[in-house]
């Protein structure tokens, strides 16, 4: 997928609905952020989220999706398609990376 591709509208979309995020954009990708807190990013083909070591343990063991390079709290979901259960994944994990950096946030 490339920029303007179904996932990184979609993405976009969930952004802009939930509010308050923060949108950086680069050559490579783009980023998501809440008070400055990276929480999920576009590369290419991908939407990587943190989501938590508990939940991203879990999250890996359904289809597309593998772990990050950012580390054991984030997750690479990469689907070929973007089918409704691709749909719902990505939405679920956007918002669920996004309340938990609001909770750090706060926490802070």
């Amino acid at each position: 997928m490339t920029p303007g591709s179904a996932l990184s509208v979609l993405v976009a979309e969930i952004a802009e609905a939930v509010g308050g995020v923060e949108v950086s954009a680069s050559a490579r990708a783009v980023e998501y952020a809440l008070d400055g807190r990276v929480f999920a990013v576009v590369e290419g083909d991908a939407l990587v989220v943190d989501l938590g070591a508990a939940v991203a343990a879990a999250a890996v063991r359904t289809p597309d999706t593998r772990p990050s390079e950012r580390g054991s709290d984030w997750v690479r979901f990469e689907p070929g398609t973007l089918d409704r259960f691709a749909r719902d994944r990505a939405t679920a994990w956007f918002e669920s990376a996004r309340r938990r950096a609001a909770g750090r946030a706060r926490a802070s």
